[in-house]
């Protein structure tokens, strides 16, 4: 045995075939195992006796396998095994051994039957020699690591073990600290349940912090491991953590702002300090963290990169994390998780000292924390701040040296993706500024044709700024298609300009849409020449972003625009798609499909079969998984098709359920090259869009499509989360939108299994923008489908359970601490992403009531009204009251009848909202007092005085236009309901004074529906103010501010009735309106 294992090490293919087909040979003979044995006993080669032991684990690594060995044999290797750790010396054997013991241990644990191993491994941990002690914590480092859930079945010796080891430490530093917090590690996701662990490990906790520190300066690799049991407890084990997080952070703290401590290993701390923001920000919070966290970050964030011109400021791969990435992620964590009043005041009186001293890298540290505020503290920056932020980054955008100019770039594009609309404001005064910045570069390129540091971060901050403008962008459209036409030209030989141009140029097209009509010719002709550049030229490299630009121009350049080049685009797109395999083109080539779906619509049916099976193979696709190995594994992976051979040549069924081996035996972990993940994403939402475009077409390819995506919503990588979510949802809405008996049929099967996903994501996904994805999917499905959606007796609970997790701050995503107090005070107002979330869980409400009868919704309102209105008062941020009550005043009209239920809490809670300080709070809670007024009907009646009477008051001093619309709105609802219960001949003049309505038309269904009643039931107050009247009804018709149909037909009716009854007076009325609103009715009227 052992002369063959060593051809199987001799650098040499044919010796290698010859000894593997040997050991092939060998391995049908019962005697292979013994064999295998003897040689790690007795070979002096360490390279043999280590491939002998790791041969054996994978050989035995099933249970059925080890079963097969004869009882006389096993006990033998038991016995022999243990010995051979003992005596053993070389490191890499000693942990192949351990490893080979620890799957044993697997196998044999479940029936109690091997009682001698832990006695081996207690005997040696409670010896009074440290190296006995240390052999028996690294041997169950060893065999914890390979079989985790096999040990937890003794926690209770574990747990004294583990005390008793880490209390009787006379070296923090050394291998026992080292091996018992690893073997701790080890098992912290299957602690869970086992209390008696989890009071040990939270007891130890302490403990474990002080030996963390105590290696932090001396072993890079060493602490770099310990830290990852604070990683595992917050993930598996949170409670563990909790009362420790002030310690935790301190140390981490600690150990990242110290420079002489690795970089790795501050990198690990600072981490550490980021997961206990998203688990526990209202612990860090309340424990006073905050502010030092910022410290720390700033600090780090000022060091100088080793990179200055090409410095990474945000990475989401923790494996290619800076000192400086690491910081920026965790304050954007920060920003995300922790509310914005606790973060910005703070960290300005730390930006502005920066930007006025003389350092660079503060300078550059301030202009990147003011970047990466830009998302989580969106609404705070944006209605106090925007203008001395963008003051302060656009003097920084001429700043002479890159590294402070970059960042402000950096910081001026996260405005423009995150401060919007306010943003959009300033284009007058920005554009110029990234105009005059983009003129220079091009110069200097052209001068000197390198790439300057500042090309990418212009580029981002002009793109997003473009995108986000919309029409805004058309006065200055033909100065930037200048430039990228520049930047386009083959003069310029930057492979780089040409891709972050043609980005651009996909950006110009989103905004203006036709508006880029005047350049299409010419952009058709720049992208056909890298679309079909040749593909050993250099240019080829960019051919997948111009597809990408092809297909964002067909998309909004309009489909009559784009429909001629539909075809030989559709050519195009199908011959790349035959020749290649890079997934970057046909991740682009998807695009374009997308778009060209919503072009051409149903006439892309004939392609549907070949492009629609490449998506589903894109999605089955098992390309770009990367495995990687832990040290000797590479070394021994000539051996794994001897390993797996017996199951090839003997399959069956393995009845015991252990037949494939774990995770814990393999000893590796896998991620996926990032091109392929965002194919298969591409793929997911090119699908969407194409069902969505082409209906009934797209309905032998639901199925499948269905089928395959459903398989991806559970993939690691949140944006592909993502895209199956809203592919899912748009093959249900096509399927119902079809409505034939089988497609009935299928939509059925497909909410069956749907609906449980998303609520399973809902609750469990670490995600927020996952979990508000399948909250969209619900109210998108409710909005569309309706009742339809309640298929299954427990979707209606589902789908509702869900909303009051996120309300009550249960999920996944959630701070749960916020879900468990019972007192309200100022510091427990949310993160503005939590806002947003809980604002998702809301939009569900109005769309889950109006599937139901008002007889099944009145169930669920009691406590909707609860955790709703808790949300109005006072301390609660302006956007969550506003949402609050914008949310119930859409849960009156599926109330209908009960909502005399709740009237006195309800009238309580609107006149409440109709006095607060924010208009846009104002706003909802007198449209919901509107709405309640109409579908409480009568019940109502006996409450008008008090609610003219503030409405009164209200319209005196608003200056709100729709606050004020609102209110008029109100007022027609309650001459709706009752034009007896209030004082017309006062209360109608004021109300037509208010007309016409400024900016929400909505109201005008109340305002004409209110006209149409009085008028029907001939009310004289209409004759006394007909002139106005009139006005008011035609000016609603002419300026076509009837919010639907049914408005406007009420709306013609009347205006027909008005003239035929009034003819004198309405002409009268009519032409003081002047001549356009003459002619629109003369128009009208002869029709």
């Amino acid at each position: 045995m052992e002369a063959i294992l060593a051809k199987l090490l001799v650098p040499n293919n044919v010796t290698i075939h010859e000894g593997t087909k040997e050991l092939k040979e060998a391995f049908k003979r019962p005697e292979a195992i013994p064999a295998l044995c003897d040689v790690i006993v007795t070979s002096s080669n360490p390279q043999i006796r280590q491939s002998a032991s790791v041969l054996l684990r994978r050989k035995l690594g099933k249970r059925r396998q080890w079963n097969k060995v004869s009882a006389d044999v096993r006990n033998r290797i038991k016995q022999g095994m243990l010995q051979a750790l003992i005596t053993e010396q070389e490191k890499l054997v000693k942990n192949a051994i351990a490893q080979f013991i620890g799957i044993i241990g697997k196998h044999e644990f479940a029936d109690n039957s091997w009682p001698e191993l832990l006695q081996f491994i207690h005997t040696l941990c409670s010896s009074d020699s440290i190296v006995d002690r240390e052999m028996g914590m690294y041997t169950l480092s060893i065999m914890t690591e390979v079989s985790h859930s096999s040990f937890i079945v003794h926690a209770e010796s574990f747990a004294m073990l583990f005390t008793n080891i880490l209390g009787n430490l006379n070296q923090l530093n050394g291998n026992l600290a080292y091996y018992t917090v690893i073997t701790m590690k080890n098992l912290v996701s299957v602690i869970n349940g086992h209390q008696q662990m989890i009071n040990v490990y939270h007891q130890l906790l302490p403990r474990i912090l002080e030996i963390i520190n105590e290696f932090a300066s001396d072993d890079e690799k060493k602490v770099c491991d310990l830290f990852e049991i604070l990683e595992e407890l917050i993930e598996y084990a949170i409670a563990v953590v909790a009362p420790h997080v002030k310690l935790i952070i301190d140390m981490c703290l600690h150990i990242g702002s110290n420079s002489s401590i690795p970089t790795p290993v501050q990198i690990k701390a600072i981490s550490v300090v980021g997961w206990l923001i998203r688990a526990k920000s209202k612990v860090v919070q309340k424990n006073k963290l905050v502010e030092p966290i910022i410290d720390v970050l700033i600090h780090l964030m000022a060091q100088q990169p080793d990179d200055e011109g090409n410095e990474e400021y945000f990475l989401g791969d923790p494996d290619q994390f800076t000192s400086i990435t690491v910081a920026t992620q965790t304050l954007d964590l920060i920003a995300l998780n922790i509310p914005a009043d606790k973060v910005v005041p703070y960290l300005l009186t730390k930006v502005k000292p920066a930007i006025q001293g003389g350092d660079i890298y503060a300078q550059k540290a301030a202009y990147l924390s003011l970047a990466i505020l830009a998302e989580g503290c969106s609404e705070r920056i944006r209605t106090k701040y925007l203008n001395e932020f963008l003051k302060c980054v656009c003097h920084a955008i001429h700043n002479p040296n890159p590294v402070v100019r970059n960042a402000a770039l950096f910081a001026l594009g996260q405005f423009a993706e995150h401060l919007q609309p306010e943003i959009s404001q300033y284009a007058s005064e920005l554009l110029p500024v990234l105009f005059e910045c983009l003129n220079e570069i091009l110069k200097q390129m052209k001068v000197d044709g390198k790439d300057p540091p500042s090309l990418d971060r212009l580029f981002y901050a002009l793109e997003t700024f473009c995108e986000n403008l919309e029409d805004g962008l058309m006065p200055y459209l033909n100065t930037l298609m200048e430039r990228l036409f520049m930047a386009l030209a083959p003069e310029y030989h930057s492979i780089q300009l040409k891709r972050v141009a043609l980005s651009a140029l996909g950006a110009a097209a989103t905004a203006v849409k036709e508006g880029l009509l005047h350049y299409f010719d010419k952009i058709i002709q720049v992208l056909n020449f890298y679309i079909n550049s040749d593909p050993n030229s250099e240019i080829h490299q960019i051919q997948c972003y111009a597809i990408e630009t092809l297909a964002v121009v067909a998309q909004f350049i309009g489909a009559e625009n784009f429909k001629p080049l539909a075809n030989e685009s559709l050519q195009l797109g199908l011959r790349i798609l035959d020749e290649t395999e890079d997934p970057d083109v046909k991740k682009s080539v998807y695009a374009l499909f997308a778009a060209l779906a919503i072009v051409i619509k149903e006439e892309l049916s004939p392609i549907l079969p070949k492009i629609v099976q490449k998506m589903i193979d894109s999605i089955q696709s098992s390309e770009g998984i990367v495995t990687h190995y832990d040290e000797e594994k590479e070394e021994i992976d000539v051996y794994a098709d001897l390993s797996e051979e017996e199951d090839d040549e003997n399959a069956e069924e393995d009845i015991e359920g252990s037949s494939s081996a774990s995770d814990d035996s393999t000893q590796c972990r896998y991620s996926v090259e990032n091109a392929y993940n965002e194919e298969k994403e591409q793929a997911c939402l090119a699908l969407r869009e194409i069902c969505l475009n082409t209906g009934s077409a797209f309905l032998p390819y639901i199925e499948k499509s269905f089928e395959e995506i459903f398989k991806l919503i559970n993939y690691p990588q949140d944006d592909i989360r993502r895209a199956s979510v809203e592919a899912l949802q748009q093959f249900c809405i096509s399927l119902y939108t079809v409505n034939t008996p089988e497609s009935k049929h299928a939509l059925y099967k497909a909410l069956q299994m749907f609906i449980p996903k998303c609520s399973e994501l809902i609750r469990t996904d670490e995600e927020r923008s996952v979990v508000m994805v399948c909250l969209d999917a619900y109210a998108a499905l409710l909005d569309e489908i309706g009742g339809n959606v309640f298929v299954e007796d427990g979707h209606r609970e589902a789908i509702m359970n869900c909303v009051i997790e996120v309300l009550t701050m249960k999920t996944m995503c959630q701070d749960t601490d916020l879900g468990t107090q019972t007192e309200s005070n100022e510091e427990d107002t949310e993160a503005e992403q939590d806002e947003l979330l809980l604002e998702s869980a809301g939009d569900v409400i109005p769309k889950f009531a109006a599937a139901l009868t008002p007889d099944d919704f009145v169930c669920y309102f009691p406590n909707v009204l609860k955790l709703l209105s808790g949300r109005t008062v006072k301390q609660n941020s302006v956007s969550q009251r506003s949402f609050a009550f914008g949310t119930l005043a859409e849960c009156m009209k599926p109330l209908d009848v009960y909502v005399e239920r709740f009237l006195p809490e309800l009238l309580k809670m609107w006149l409440t909202g109709a006095k607060d300080p924010k208009e846009e709070v104002r706003n909802n809670a007198i449209f919901g007092l509107g709405e309640m007024i109409l579908y409480g009907k009568d019940r109502v009646f006996n409450y008008y005085s008090e609610i003219l009477n503030a409405l009164s008051q209200a319209v005196g001093k608003e200056t709100h236009a729709g606050t004020l619309d609102n209110i008029c709105g109100a007022l027609a609802k309650m001459i709706i309901v009752n034009p007896n219960g209030i004082p017309l001949d006062q209360v109608f003049p004021a109300f037509l004074q208010k007309l016409p309505l400024r900016d929400d038309f909505t109201e005008n269904e109340a305002v004409i529906k209110c006209f149409a009643s009085l008028y029907q039931q001939g009310n004289e107050v209409i004759k006394r103010h007909l002139g106005d009247v009139i006005k008011a009804t035609v000016h609603v018709y002419i300026k076509d501010q009837a919010p639907d149909d049914d408005t406007k037909q009420i709306l013609v009716q009347l205006i027909r009735t008005l003239n035929r009854d009034f003819s004198q007076e309405f002409a009268h009325a009519v032409n003081s309106l002047g001549s356009e609103a003459t002619e629109s009715i003369q128009k009208l009227l002869s029709s």
